[in-house]
């Protein structure tokens, strides 16, 4: 069963998840591109700077295609008015279940290509002293990033129409009153406490935060 749920969600999902994985490669390759093997001190600058600009697409990236993997999740469903789901002679809470597993699947082999760009790219590196590569680092966060938002929006997309559109509707009322907030100098933003809520220590977005280095000390 799950071969097969795994098999319909690649079809409605491959292109995303190849447009994710050639991402993926890419980024690390393009952060130490002009790099080359060197003890010199002054080096560290160099690769810490490129590290550091490149660092924000990792995040980017992970949200990116939890985004898309939430969306290609549900899309089946959606499309034929969870006619699909009631077919299959398994109860809603497995069906559910095994969705989401294909879609962590998938972006454990996004995570894969990094590492694997991750591998290649620093290979060819002589560092200097005091600096050290974090491949499997960068690759273990890049996943935990993106499962914990991958699963939020798993959720948040197997909402009923309703509930959907009242909480559209509450966004749009709270990015309304910011925007008058700001507008009118109160002094007070209700959106961004809701981000600062969205991305404290104590929320499972925390990851988000933070430098992503592929190189550090």
């Amino acid at each position: 069963m799950f071969r097969m749920i795994l098999f319909t969600q690649w079809r409605e999902s491959r292109l995303a998840v190849l447009a994710m994985a050639v991402a993926a490669v890419a980024i690390p390759l393009l952060s130490l591109r002009g790099s080359w093997p060197s003890t010199d001190p002054w080096i560290a600058w160099d690769l810490l700077r490129s590290t550091a600009q490149w660092g924000v697409a990792y995040p980017i990236l992970a949200l990116l295609a939890a985004l898309l993997l939430a969306a290609a999740a549900w899309w089946p469903d959606h499309r034929t008015k969870h006619v699909y789901a009631l077919t299959l002679p398994i109860s809603r809470r497995r069906y559910l279940l095994l969705r989401y597993v294909a879609g962590v699947t998938f972006l454990l082999g996004i995570t894969v290509a990094l590492i694997a760009s991750a591998l290649v790219a620093t290979s060819r590196l002589s560092l200097p002293p005091l600096l050290h590569v974090y491949p499997f680092g960068t690759g273990l966060r890049f996943f935990l990033a993106g499962l914990s938002a991958y699963t939020i929006l798993f959720a948040l997309n197997g909402l009923a129409p309703r509930t959907a559109r009242v909480l559209a509707a509450l966004g749009i009322v709270l990015v309304l009153v910011s925007l008058l907030a700001d507008l009118l100098s109160l002094g007070w933003n209700p959106l961004a406490w809701v981000m600062e809520a969205l991305l404290s220590p104590y929320s499972p977005l925390a990851i988000f935060r933070g430098r992503w280095m592929l190189i550090d000390v």
